[in-house]
């Protein structure tokens, strides 16, 4: 028997045709392996809605003034309306500064005293308006996929934007129609990113995390459009008196039309004041302090008069007579705005104005002085004459609620309807693309879920329909009464072995001619055996075709349960290993044999003629 080292071209010729028939498993595997892609944890994230969190949150508002800083407390009452929980002013020391650390102390504990648990309330900010440019635009009526693209450009075109620099965001106000043509009004502001990130940054440092941050006329278009209090839907005026400036602003159908500064306000008064004591009193100046004090006492007590240390006597009238000039200044740029919103804008003319103000003396004066001297009608702006509002607020002067106004509708702010410097359009979009891929999940659990319970519920019948099938069967099964015993059975069994070893008999006697035939037929002509050597199992003497090879030799090389086969391949000297590898593929398929394997190869001369000479080995199938 030839070496395992010694395989000719003839076994590596059956190796690559097996091998390009039948890969081996392991390389299989491999290839599998190499091809599949690399398993990837998704992130899937889950954003339920609200309204499975439980109860509304509690919104605050924080404005920080020059002097104080105000909080209000809003929350939902019963009947889904606002109700404000509680208000407080807080006083600012005069030699506290707004970047200390003291500051920041202050309004940490101030909010948390007020507030409460911080976690469960939505914190919304004041910024300065006067930094804020608000415009309104007539877009035309295009695409939705359009339209954000062309409100940008359109705001761009009227006043440069560079986002770099400035926060973008704009509000869809409804339809109009400009000359007989449909267009959208939409409201556009932009607020100086640096701006916004200074009162983020002022929160972020005592560990609030803000909900909103907006400017005042947005803050009280909030008061209008929840109608805390009830204007209508016509127009009005809004004017808020501030310490170095004062603004109005515009409203129809409670939606901010105009916003303008003043550069008069209660500092102005007071310089109106300083001019007044100067010229009657040459080389007095006024302690700001006690004038502060007087005018405070004066608001509380209307229509008294009091003398202080210098001799001066003061009362309404006197305080009207100093500050006079500065009042017929604000006077004149309320008239101008409104008058330019009616004729040059092309709007209705405001019906109202409510009067708003910081904490200060001149309030009484104030609402006097312009409720005469003003065409359009003026009234207090009180956010407490609501039934919603608390019972402590009662205790409030008339100064105190008109200077509360702008938190008070601070706390009122709603992502909904409340333009926010930290969650513009951009952002509303990205959580209204997340929305609409939770919903697509949960329909999808959904869905799975109806499929699962109609899936339980159909085999729950069926299970019902098995049971009673079940029950039918074991009462036929339990009247049937068969007709065969242990015996007939036993008798059964034996007659089919006596049968099975007839057959299997028959099987062995005829196997070597099975054999035989089966190799008649798969040799070809260009293949000589010979010698066959068969041995069967059992004792069995194996046919033989004796040639050129001893009896001898065979007896030495018996195989058991098999069959050997030696004999030659003739033909051309380039063929003569293919003709072989072809043939020991045509045994491997021969139903009768398995296991074929060839033992040896070898190229002799016959008659001065190279053939191959082999013997092959194979087991009987």
């Amino acid at each position: 028997m030839a070496n395992s080292k010694d395989i000719n071209s003839t076994e590596r010729l059956l190796n690559v045709i097996r091998g390009s028939q039948q890969p081996s498993a392991p390389a299989t595997e491999a290839a599998k392996d190499s091809f599949s892609p690399p398993k990837a944890s998704p992130k899937i994230s889950l954003n339920f809605p609200s309204v499975l969190a439980g109860k509304h949150r509690v919104r605050v508002g924080v404005d920080i003034g020059q002097d104080n800083i105000s909080f209000a407390k809003m929350a939902k009452a019963s009947d889904g309306r606002p109700m404000l929980v509680d208000q407080r002013i807080v006083k600012i020391g005069d030699r506290i500064n707004r970047e200390s650390a003291e500051f920041k102390d202050l309004l940490r504990s101030s909010l948390v005293s007020f507030a409460g648990s911080l976690a469960a309330c939505d914190v919304w900010a004041m910024m300065d308006a006067t930094e804020v440019n608000v415009n309104h635009l007539k877009i035309p009526r295009v695409p939705k996929k359009q339209l954000e693209n062309v409100i940008f450009f359109t705001a761009k075109k009227e006043n440069p934007i560079d986002e770099k620099d400035v926060v973008f965001d704009y509000e869809m106000q409804g339809e109009i129609t400009d000359q007989g043509i449909p267009k959208y009004s939409v409201m556009v502001y932009t607020a100086p990113r640096s701006l916004v990130g200074k009162v983020r940054e002022l929160f972020s440092s005592i560990g609030v995390d803000l909900a909103g941050i907006t400017i005042a006329p947005f803050a009280i278009q909030n008061i209008f459009r929840t109608k805390w209090i009830a204007v209508g839907e016509g127009t009005f005026a809004s004017l808020f008196i501030g310490n170095d400036f004062s603004r109005i602003d515009i409203y129809s159908k409670n939606n901010l039309m105009m916003t303008r500064g003043v550069k008069t306000g209660i500092t102005s008064m007071m310089e109106a004041m300083d001019e007044t004591i100067a010229e009657t009193m040459p080389g007095k100046k006024l302690d700001k302090i006690r004038i502060k004090t007087i005018l405070q006492e004066l608001s509380d007590n209307p229509g008294t008069s009091i003398q202080d240390e210098d001799g001066i006597r003061w009362s309404q009238s006197t305080i009207l007579d100093m500050i006079t000039p500065a009042l017929e200044r604000l006077t004149r740029q309320i008239d101008r705005t409104l008058e330019y919103y009616a004729t040059s804008v092309g709007y209705e003319k405001a019906e109202k104005i409510y009067v708003s103000s910081v904490l200060s003396g001149f309030h009484h004066v104030l609402l006097t002085y312009l409720s005469e001297q003003l065409a359009t009608p003026t009234e207090l702006f009180d956010p407490f004459e609501g039934k919603h509002s608390v019972t402590a607020a009662a205790s409030l002067s008339p100064a105190d609620r008109a200077s509360l106004v702008p938190v008070v509708g601070l706390s009122l702010s709603d992502a909904k309807y409340t333009p926010n410097a930290i969650y513009t359009y951009v952002d509303k979009n990205k959580e209204l693309t997340g929305k609409m891929i939770n919903r697509g999940i949960f329909a999808a659990f959904a869905a799975a879920l109806v499929l699962c319970l109609a899936f339980i519920a159909f085999q729950v019948v069926e299970m019902g329909q098995l049971g009673s099938k079940r029950a039918k069967l074991e009462q036929e099964l339990s009247l049937f009464k068969p007709l065969l015993s242990r015996e007939k059975v036993s008798a059964l069994v034996e007659d089919a072995k006596n049968r099975y070893q007839i057959t299997q008999h028959y099987s062995k006697k005829y196997r070597g001619m099975a054999l035989i035939s089966e190799l008649s037929s798969l040799t070809p002509e260009d293949i000589r055996l010979i010698n066959i050597r068969i041995a069967a199992p059992s004792g069995q003497a194996p046919a033989q075709k004796k040639g050129a090879a001893q009896t001898k030799e065979i007896a030495q090389k018996e195989i058991s349960d098999g069959v050997s086969i030696e004999g030659v391949v003739l033909g051309e000297r380039n063929t003569l290993d293919a003709l072989l590898a072809q043939y020991v593929l045509n045994l491997e398929r021969s139903a009768v044999l398995q296991g074929v394997t060839v033992e040896k190869s070898s190229i002799v001369n016959f008659r001065k003629k190279e053939i191959l000479q082999f013997k092959i080995n194979a087991k009987i199938g």
